[in-house]
């Protein structure tokens, strides 16, 4: 080792030791392949599963199970225009509950009442530096919640994938790439 730098090999097995997650996949898709930061926010979003408010918080336990799914729009029938959202870690934290008896408490619970009724809600077209710059201006606690997009058929977008998104953009656009052969 000269000056204190560490060789390729045993950074890397450093890394993965501290922070496996820095060596995994970032994403199992690639996005769309553009240097546009105004690229419309429905190109990043996936279709969302919508469920009604009165649905025993229990059934969310199913559509969480699937890897992909990061969150649920929820809406109240009795109120049409109110849309709220349910996300994995808000689910799975109320399921935990504070003595470990949140499945128990939530067992006769509806799903609205552990329902975001205040999310991000964006129109299809609304650009990805608008959306990124609106939910970087959130409270903290919900800077990094997902981003419902509402159109005829509605959406969600991980806030993380939009900033991931326009990083990428954003140093492509900088910096020139450099083809070397070897």
């Amino acid at each position: 080792m000269q000056g204190g730098a560490l060789p390729g090999h045993d950074l890397l097995v450093i890394i993965e030791t501290i922070a496996p997650q820095l060596t995994r996949p970032l994403r199992t898709e690639r996005g769309p392949q553009t240097l546009d930061p105004f690229l419309p926010v429905a190109r990043l979003g996936r279709d969302v599963e919508v469920v009604d408010a009165t649905m025993p918080c229990p059934r969310l336990a199913d559509l969480f199970a699937a890897e992909l799914v990061s969150s649920v729009a929820v809406v109240d029938t009795s109120v049409p225009e109110r849309i709220g959202i349910v996300s994995r870690e808000r689910f799975h934290l109320v399921s935990a509950g504070t003595l470990g008896y949140g499945r128990a408490l939530l067992a006769r619970r509806p799903v609205g009442d552990i329902t975001d009724w205040s999310p991000l809600c964006v129109a299809p077209r609304t650009p990805l530096v608008d959306v990124v710059r609106v939910a970087m201006g959130r409270p903290v606690r919900h800077r990094l919640d997902d981003v419902l997009i509402a159109g005829h058929v509605w959406g969600v977008v991980s806030t993380t994938e939009l900033v991931r998104t326009l990083a990428e953009i954003t140093i492509a656009g900088a910096v020139p790439v450099v083809h070397t052969e070897g």
